[in-house]
């Protein structure tokens, strides 16, 4: 067996290059669905791109390409010309923060089910620690996830290769149908907003404030995270990427009537092709506004507002550390389910 590593991108529409692209992805849905099955959260090939295009991170991409029989067992890095005819065994991205966090990677590895156990991933996870170290980086972070009462297929790779658990996280889905609230509940002091067509542009400055505050509030395990950097600018960018990638957020802010100011939101994501599946993001209430309901009330306000934008919504999925009792109390309370095991890993390097 030949394998090289060859670079990939998205954002080329030569014909070569975006055959290459789409089998890339390829492999990454086919080892999610090898753990999850149907009920699994790959991403798109179209929300890749989105991500290829950011400014606020450095993503690179690469596939592990079989080039059949050879002399060489492995053959390290090529350009994509050399991945024309040979099969997509791996593929893996590269994640380097640029506004913040400059010391941290983020990894993700895939090896297609009927290529494992040939020491494809040890060559790529070689290959990327290389680069993040290039970078300067010292913590590179990977996630894996599996179905509840199953186990994890990617935690003896990840511990022989030094990685430990950092947080856990509960995936949690909602059947909308036979759980959405009737009614918001009344809140004193505050008035809350939701937009079915993602940010507004009025909110975008106090958006990047809560941003930057969900990346200190938010639990975030033994993690080595620090705080980012936020701005108008940045949100926009994120809302054009939601865009890109062929979703609609919908979006609940709660304003403090005292100061005008947002002091918490909550978003959700929705596939525009099959709006059948909402991606919960993020949802935060600053910590001194914390006591009033504002959580609940925000999730039951978007809740509703999805589910009118999208009468065919079945569910809504989210994920929390297992740790924010708060927000699972909140969750549980509105008829969530336990549905899978998200596990946060992170090697230091030496």
């Amino acid at each position: 067996m030949a394998v090289r590593i060859v670079p990939v991108t998205t954002l080329d529409p030569a014909p070569e290059v975006a055959a290459l692209a789409q089998r890339w992805n390829d492999v990454l849905v086919a080892s999610t669905v090898a753990t999850m099955g149907d009920d699994h959260d790959a991403w798109s090939l179209a929300s890749r791109r989105a991500r290829e295009s950011s400014t606020s991170w450095d993503h690179r991409y690469f596939a592990a390409v079989d080039e059949g029989d050879g002399d060489d067992a492995i053959a390290g890095v090529d350009g994509v010309a050399g991945a024309a005819g040979g099969t997509v065994v791996a593929a893996a991205e590269l994640v380097l923060p640029r506004r913040d966090n400059l010391t941290l990677a983020l990894l993700d590895l895939a090896v297609h089910p009927d290529h494992r156990l040939r020491g494809t991933g040890t060559l790529v996870l070689d290959h990327l620690v290389r680069l993040a170290q290039g970078a300067g980086r010292t913590t590179l972070l990977t996630e894996t996830a599996y179905p509840t009462g199953g186990s994890d297929p990617g935690e003896a790779f990840l511990r022989a290769h030094g990685f430990e658990v950092g947080q856990t996280m509960h995936r949690n889905d909602l059947d909308v149908r036979s759980h959405l609230p009737a009614e918001v509940p009344g809140l004193d002091g505050y008035a809350i907003e939701t937009s079915t067509d993602d940010t507004l542009d009025a909110w975008l400055e106090d958006r990047a404030h809560l941003s930057r505050r969900m990346s200190t509030d938010a639990p975030v395990g033994d993690l080595d995270l620090a705080e980012e950097d936020w701005d108008a600018d940045r949100v926009r960018e994120q809302r054009e990427a939601t865009r890109k990638s062929n979703r609609r957020a919908v979006e609940s802010v709660a304003r403090h009537l005292g100061t005008g100011r947002l002091v918490a939101f909550t978003q959700l994501q929705v596939p525009v092709a099959e709006p059948v599946l909402a991606y919960q993001q993020d949802t935060l209430v600053l910590r001194e506004h914390r006591g009033h309901g504002l959580g609940q009330a925000l999730k039951i306000a978007n809740l509703r507002a999805a589910r009118e934008a999208f009468p065919g919504l079945v569910t809504v999925r989210t994920w929390n550390a297992q740790e924010n009792g708060p927000m699972i109390a909140v969750n549980e309370a509105l008829g969530y389910r336990t549905t899978a095991i998200q596990r946060e890993w992170q090697r230091r390097l030496g």
